[in-house]
C-alpha cells in the first residue's frame, strides 16, 4: 500500500469512528427546539436544496455533514452531493470516478482537492460513488476567482466555468464581507470591490451549478445538498441568494455550524438568523 493510500484509509477511519459526538447539538432557530439527527432528517427532507454551511476544519461537522446525508439519502432514495470544494473545469474527471472509468490517483491527481480532503470529503465523495449518486463539482475555478480579485470582473466575463450572469450588488452581503476583512478591507483601499467580485463569482456559480442540475433533471429531481463554507449560506446571503433569484420557488433550507466551547447554551438572537437550523460543534476538535 503506497503512503498516499494509507493516508487515506487512516483519515477514513478517523472520519467513521465516531459519527456524531455527544457534545454537538442541532437547534432548531425557529423554535429553539433540540433535534436529533434524524429528527434533522426529517425536517429537511421535504427541501429541494440543503445547505450545510460548514466550519472548514471543524471534524464534528463533517461527521454530522456525513450522518446527514446517510439519513436523507434512506428517506429520499436519491440524493445529489454539491460542493464548493470542487470546481467546474474538473467534473469530468470527477464523473469518471465515479463510474469508476479511473483510479482515486488519477482523479485526485487532476481534481485540485483541498487539503483536508482525506480527512473531511472523501468519505462523502466515497458514499456517493457506493450508491451511484451525482455530484457537483460546483465552484468557479480558482485560478478564475484570483484573476477577478487582480484585475476585476471583466477578466472572466464570459468564461464557460463562471456563472454568465453576475450581481455585485448586493448590499448586506457586502457589508458582511468588509466586516469579515477586518484591517485588510482599509489596506485595500479600491481593491475591495475587485476582491468582493471575486466571492460573488463563486456564489454566482455554485448557484448556477446547482440551479442547471435541477433544471436539467426536471420534476422529480434528487434532493441536492451543498456542503460550503456557512459564510456562502449564512443569512440566506450569498450562494443561497443567488440560487434563489435563479429558481424563484425553489424550497431551501440553510444550516449553520457554530463552534463554541459551549455547546449546551442557547441561542442568541442573532444566531436565530443564520438559518433554518444550527448545529452547535466544540470549537477545538
Amino acid at each position: 500500500m503506497t503512503r498516499l493510500a494509507e493516508g487515506f484509509l487512516v483519515a477514513t477511519l478517523l472520519s467513521s469512528c465516531s459519527v456524531l459526538s455527544g457534545s454537538a447539538r442541532i437547534v432548531d432557530t425557529a423554535t429553539g427546539d433540540e433535534l436529533t439527527p434524524p429528527q434533522l432528517a426529517d425536517a429537511l427532507v421535504e427541501y429541494d436544496v440543503v445547505f450545510l454551511g460548514e466550519e472548514h476544519d471543524s471534524d464534528h461537522a463533517h461527521r454530522m455533514q456525513l450522518r446527514i446525508v446517510e439519513l436523507l439519502l434512506e428517506r429520499r432514495g436519491e440524493v445529489a452531493i454539491s460542493l464548493e470544494m470542487f470546481e467546474r473545469d474538473i467534473q469530468s474527471q470527477l464523473d469518471l470516478y465515479l463510474r469508476g472509468g479511473i483510479d482515486e490517483a488519477r482523479f485526485l491527481e487532476h481534481s485540485r482537492p483541498w487539503p483536508n480532503y482525506a480527512r473531511h470529503y472523501r468519505p462523502i465523495i466515497e458514499l456517493a460513488k457506493r450508491e451511484g449518486l451525482d455530484v457537483i463539482a460546483a465552484n468557479c475555478p480558482r485560478p478564475l476567482a484570483a484573476k477577478v480579485s487582480q484585475a476585476g470582473l471583466a477578466a472572466v466575463l464570459g468564461d464557460p466555468f463562471c456563472a454568465y450572469h453576475i450581481d455585485v450588488t448586493d448590499g448586506p452581503y457586502r457589508d458582511r464581507f468588509t466586516a469579515a476583512m477586518g484591517d485588510h478591507a482599509n489596506d485595500l483601499g479600491t481593491r475591495m470591490d475587485d476582491f468582493f467580485a471575486a466571492q460573488v463569482v463563486k456564489d454566482e456559480t455554485m448557484a448556477d451549478s446547482i440551479a442547471r442540475y435541477l433544471a436539467e433533471r426536471g420534476p422529480g429531481a434528487p434532493i441536492v445538498v451543498h456542503l460550503c463554507g456557512k459564510f456562502h449560506s449564512d443569512y440566506g446571503l450569498g450562494t443561497v441568494a443567488r440560487l434563489i433569484r435563479r429558481r424563484p420557488g425553489v424550497r431551501v433550507a440553510v444550516v449553520s455550524t457554530i463552534g463554541t466551547s459551549d455547546t449546551g447554551r442557547a441561542l442568541a438572537p442573532e444566531e436565530r438568523e443564520l438559518g433554518e437550523f444550527v448545529w452547535f460543534v466544540p470549537a477545538r476538535d
